[in-house]
C-alpha cells in the first residue's frame, strides 16, 4: 500500500537530529537526500520508508532514517531516555504524530501491540498514535525479553528464515562460527547484537516471548494488527513479533517504527 504525506501536510517536514557539544539538537534544514553519519534525518520525503522483512509478508513503515555513527548512537540514546530540549522535542513529536497518524489511518488497525521497553519514547509514540486513532485497542508490554543461555545457542537461530537452508548447506564452517559467536557474545542473559557479523543478523531470533498469549490469541484472530516499535535496526525484533502473531491467524499484520537503520536487513 503506497502512502503519501503530500496531500496531508502543507509543508515538507525537514528536520535533522544532531549532537552538538554533547547535547541533542533538532533543527530544520534544507532538503537533503537522506541521513548522513552525523545526523538522523526525519526526511519526511513525501512518503514513509517501507521495509519488507523476509518471511514476514508484512509492510514495515518507518518515519526517520539513520546510519550508524557515534553521533547517531548518542542522539538515539538521548531521545530514548528523554534527555533532550523539551521545546524542540515537543515540536518534533508533534511532527512525528502527524506523519504516523496518516499511516495508521490508512492501515486502519483493530489492534495495536508493542513490546515492553525501558524507553519512555516508545510508550509516548504509542500514546500519541492512540490519541489520534482511539478506535484501535492497544495491547501494551505484550512482548518481553527472554534471558538467554550460552549453552543453548541452537534455539537462537531462525532456521525458518527463507535463506537459512541454502546458507547452512553451502557454509557449514560459517554456521559453526555463527554458533560460537552467539555463545561468546551472550553476557548476563543478553546477546550483544552489535558484536555479531552483520550479514548473519537475519538468521538470529530476537529472544522475545509473548505474554498472556491466550488473551492475545482471542484479540488478534481475524483482526488487522499493527506492531509498533521505536527502532528498526537489524529487523530481528519486529520479524519475531510478527512471526509469533501470525500463528494466531490475524487478517493482516503491518509494522510501524519511528526510526529505521539505513542498512536494515531486507
Amino acid at each position: 500500500m503506497k502512502i503519501s504525506f503530500k496531500q496531508f501536510l502543507k509543508e515538507t517536514i525537514l528536520e535533522d537530529i544532531t549532537m552538538v557539544d554533547g547535547k541533542v539538537r533538532i533543527s530544520t534544514q534544507h532538503y537533503k537526500a537522506g541521513s548522513n553519519k552525523d545526523a538522523i534525518s526525519t526526511y519526511f520525503r513525501g512518503q514513509p520508508y517501507v521495509t519488507h522483512l523476509k518471511g514476514t509478508e508484512a509492510d514495515i513503515y518507518s518515519l526517520l532514517n539513520y546510519v550508524t555513527s557515534d553521533a547517531s548512537t548518542g542522539a538515539l540514546k538521548a531521545l530514548k531516555s528523554g534527555n533532550v530540549n523539551e521545546k524542540q522535542f515537543s515540536t518534533f513529536m508533534h511532527d512525528v504524530k502527524l506523519a504516523a497518524t496518516i499511516i495508521v489511518k490508512r492501515i486502519k488497525p483493530d489492534i495495536i501491540i508493542y513490546p515492553k521497553s525501558s524507553s519512555p519514547l516508545l510508550k509516548q509514540f504509542v500514546d500519541e498514535i492512540h490519541a489520534a486513532y482511539p478506535i484501535a485497542e492497544v495491547l501494551s508490554d505484550r512482548f518481553i525479553k527472554v534471558m538467554l543461555n550460552a549453552e543453548k545457542v541452537e534455539t537462537l537461530i531462525n532456521v525458518d528464515h527463507p535463506d537459512w537452508k541454502k546458507f547452512a548447506e553451502e557454509n557449514p564452517k560459517r554456521v559453526k562460527e555463527l554458533k560460537q559467536s552467539l555463545k561468546t557474545n551472550i553476557m548476563k542473559g543478553e546477546l550483544q547484537m552489535k558484536k555479531l557479523y552483520k550479514p548473519n543478523l537475519k538468521f538470529i531470533k530476537n529472544f522475545i516471548e509473548l505474554k498472556d498469549a491466550y488473551e492475545v490469541l482471542e484479540k488478534v484472530m481475524d483482526k488487522n494488527i499493527l506492531v509498533i516499535d521505536d527502532i528498526l535496526s537489524s529487523g530481528s525484533t519486529m520479524a519475531e513479533m510478527i512471526r509469533q502473531l501470525k500463528e494466531f491467524d490475524p487478517e493482516k499484520i503491518s509494522g510501524l517504527t519511528m526510526f529505521k537503520h539505513s542498512t536494515v536487513t531486507k
